[in-house]
């Protein structure tokens, strides 16, 4: 089976079972589009106010003194806020290695033609070793670099900056290259149950085994993501042009209606994000379980065609 075929079908199941499986993919996506938010906010406020743009150091007493302030004036309002930031930490935090080991679960048992019932039960029962996955890998992620980087931007200036810019390359690379050979670990642990450490040695023996057409479906799928990530910059592009707007609007009527506007913008932005992200992590999903299926297991049958009539 070619690369071709492997993602040929996975596209069909992503089409005849979408309704069913969406939910796995766009639930966690809303909350990574939340949290992305705020952290580009957060960013670009931490470069605004920093050393590179204002010339004078940050004065991280004068802001805890601001939010004191804020708790004190509005003590309900500091309520209802830090009730809203657990709650959309712990949905950030604890809900994708469920809905993604659901979603994994879904598929393989779709690729059999059975039912997908307790997909979900099994999604909690994995959500242990997934979650400890889901930290090992983040310690090498893209983000973590990035925030490591502008941090010591911000506070030791652009001379530092270059001089360790170099490690940050380096371990960017290992990230690399750790996801790369970890990119069966999370079928071995839903689908074999395997833990979490034997899950990533499996997952390096089988990637080695089968270099040539995991680099195919890994350059592949790297291609898709940047192309779906520029589309959800773009989404992600709206709320901050519709704050400016509603900001315009509410100098000119009412600031109610400024509010409204924003408030009613931003929530469709996030709904056709989460959507976009959520289909995308299906389809990507089924792409390497697909794969997984096809080098994990030679010695059976073959992968049948979709079942197109099967919903």
């Amino acid at each position: 089976m070619t690369v071709r075929d492997i993602v040929r079908k996975a596209w069909q199941v992503t089409q005849v079972h979408l309704k069913k499986l969406i939910w796995y993919g766009t639930v966690p996506a809303f909350f990574s589009t939340l949290v992305s938010t705020v952290y580009l906010a957060y960013q670009y406020h931490a470069f605004q106010t920093s050393t590179l743009f204002t010339g004078k150091n940050p004065d991280i007493g004068n802001s805890i003194r601001q939010v004191w302030g804020l708790v004190s004036d509005h003590p309900k309002l500091a309520v209802f806020l830090a009730v809203t930031a657990a709650l959309v930490f712990a949905g950030y935090t604890v809900l994708p290695p469920i809905f993604h080991g659901a979603l994994i679960h879904a598929l393989i048992r779709i690729k059999n033609y059975e039912p997908i019932s307790g997909s979900f039960e099994i999604g909690l029962r994995r959500f242990f070793p997934m979650f400890e996955f889901a930290v090992i890998s983040g310690s090498f992620s893209i983000i973590s670099i990035v925030t490591e980087g502008s941090f010591v931007l911000r506070w030791w200036g652009v001379n530092v900056f270059f001089f360790v810019l170099p490690i940050f390359i380096f371990i960017a690379m290992v990230g690399l290259i750790a996801s790369f050979l970890f990119t069966y670990a999370e079928f071995f642990i839903v689908i074999d149950n395997k833990r979490v450490i034997k899950s990533i040695g499996e997952s390096v023996i089988l990637v080695i085994s089968n270099l040539r057409k995991t680099i195919l479906v890994f350059i592949l799928m790297l291609l898709i993501s940047a192309r779906i990530i520029l589309n959800v910059i773009l989404v992600l592009l709206i709320p901050m042009g519709v704050v400016a707007l509603g900001g315009y609007l509410a100098s000119i009527f009412i600031s109610t209606v400024g509010i409204v506007l924003i408030t009613i913008f931003c929530i469709a932005a996030f709904m056709v994000t989460s959507y976009l992200m959520g289909l995308f992590n299906v389809f990507s999903t089924a792409v390497w379980v697909y794969t997984y299926a096809l080098l994990a297991h030679k010695e059976n049958v073959p992968i049948k065609d979709v079942d197109l009539t099967h919903n």
